[in-house]
């Protein structure tokens, strides 16, 4: 993934960084005849991974709950008996979290109530938290103990679906996570270290050796605690965390009294549009004017817009940042981006905006698309070679714990355009095997200001790679699913290697 120099024979590392690339005799007359030398037996070398945009604690706690993604469960049934099992093994009145569940790929066709949930687990509350991490469903026990009743005002935003006739709140809540995290028991320390631990092995595994938090409610607690778990060996790829809108004061201060010292960098300012049909939260007035602030204060903004109303919300915002304070290099984001028409994709692109988004969920959610987005948008859906082709800036992040970090699915997704059925997704909008590598190494690197450090294998840069079982650059599309990592290589060390 250099320009100057895009193959090679063979890398030299010393310490943590790039000595050399070149041939094999350049390496082993740099590294000195005492040197380690890993032959990769004709495999392909590349820059380690780089996801631009997950959710590292939130990810964390899911490899801790209950399973109820679509590969989990098919019914609501299935999740009742999952709920139920765990409810057997939990103390009564300890909370159950399961995680995962997508109403579209349930055979009921609709997200599960309070009352399905209670006959799983009536003694214990429960929080069933629906795959998009935007939605969630209380059992019964968990409402009362969060205080959400007939006559609870919805927050913000927020929305709880009631049964039509009775006027009850069903359960369901929509963009109202607030209302539970206050109540329910977090998990203690070592549940947390034994997620983040299984979490970074994930990572690991998936080639990923740096990673951003992309979570709009992080301040002082979680980073302190990330930071804590990076030097406790708990979480091995590199960390970037995104600070809340709220926290940008505590930011400037926490990263003035920690100095910067390689366990956690701070990164943009995260802003998250909330969607609700039409209507987002906050409008576009305030949106305007938080993003005003953030910028003016010289801070990197991110902004969490899907649809796109959203979408056009975030880059009108910015615009507007940028028209009363002109700054160069701000390399200010939109996060996800998924429905982008072309006279959108302009506006991007004249506003210098970057975009990060999720190649990935073509396959994993493609079908779900094809079966709810109306024909005449789906040309729109993730943009790649329209965005790429306007000279926007992108990258790529898995958005975990959507869905898995697995970076092979998004560069199947972002080339192929295919569903996890096989079914074409925008398929105009395929771009190169290069340019799908990009957004998770040299673009991913740039989006966090990160492109002296990593995103390509060359001298100086940190010693982040890891090898493929194939070169995806000679692999034809429809095979490149079949690729898979064998070894991840952070700081010159090697991590992870396949079957160990």
């Amino acid at each position: 993934m250099d320009r100057r120099q895009p193959r090679a024979q063979a890398v030299a590392v010393h310490g943590e960084r790039i000595l050399v690339v070149g041939s094999d005799a350049d390496a082993r007359s740099s590294a000195g005849p005492q040197a380690e030398v890993i032959d990769c037996r004709g495999r392909a070398l590349l820059p380690g991974f780089i996801d631009a945009h997950c959710h590292v604690l939130a990810y964390a706690a899911s490899l801790l709950a209950v399973d109820c993604g679509p590969d989990a469960v098919s019914s609501i049934a299935d999740i009742q008996a999952a709920v139920r099992r765990q409810a057997e093994i939990t103390p009564a009145g300890r909370w159950i979290r399961a995680v995962g569940y997508s109403e579209a790929d349930l055979a009921e066709g609709r997200h599960p109530t309070r009352w399905d949930l209670d006959l799983a687990a009536p003694d214990h509350p429960v929080r069933l938290i629906h795959r998009s991490g935007h939605a969630c469903v209380l059992n019964s026990l968990a409402l009362r103990l969060c205080g959400i009743g007939m006559e609870i005002e919805e927050p913000p935003g927020g929305r709880m679906e009631r049964d039509p006739a009775s006027g009850e709140p069903s359960g369901l809540l929509l963009e109202a996570n607030e209302l539970v995290d206050r109540t329910a028991t977090p998990l203690s320390r070592e549940e947390l270290a034994e997620g983040l631990r299984l979490a970074s092995q994930r990572f690991l595994a998936a080639g990923i050796t740096a990673v951003v938090d992309a979570s709009h409610a992080n301040g002082p607690p979680e980073w302190e605690l990330l930071r804590r778990m990076r030097q406790e060996g708990h979480l091995l790829p590199h960390l970037t965390s995104m600070v809340g809108f709220e926290q940008r004061e505590a930011a400037a201060g926490w990263r003035e009294k920690e100095g910067g010292d390689g366990l956690l960098e701070l990164g943009a300012v995260k802003i998250l549009i909330k969607e609700l049909g039409e209507d987002i939260y906050p409008g576009e007035d305030e949106l305007a004017e938080m993003v005003c602030q953030a910028h003016a204060q010289g801070w990197q903004v991110a902004i969490h817009a899907v649809e796109e109303r959203a979408v056009a919300a975030a880059a009108g915002a910015l615009a507007r940042a940028l028209a009363e304070a002109p700054r160069q290099d701000h390399r200010h984001r939109i996060e996800h981006c998924a429905v982008c028409p072309p006279p959108l994709v302009e506006r991007i692109a004249t506003t210098g905006l970057m975009v990060v988004t999720q190649p990935s969920f073509l396959y994993y959610s493609g079908d779900r698309y094809l079966r709810q987005v109306p024909a005449q948008r789906q040309p729109y859906l993730y943009p790649l070679r329209s965005l790429l082709g306007a000279g926007v800036r992108l990258a790529a992040g898995s958005d975990c714990p959507v869905v898995g970090p697995e970076v092979v699915p998004g560069l199947y997704g972002a080339v192929a355009r295919r569903s996890k059925s096989g079914q074409p997704v925008g398929g105009e909008e395929g771009i190169s095997i290069g340019q799908a590598l990009g957004l998770y190494t040299s673009a991913a690197a740039y989006a966090s200001f990160a492109e002296g450090e990593r995103g390509s294998i060359a001298p100086g840069r940190l010693a982040d790679m890891v090898v493929l079982s194939g070169d995806p650059t000679a692999c034809p599309a429809g095979e490149l699913l079949s690729l898979r990592p064998q070894m991840t290589v952070v700081g010159g060390q090697v991590v992870w290697r396949a079957g160990e």
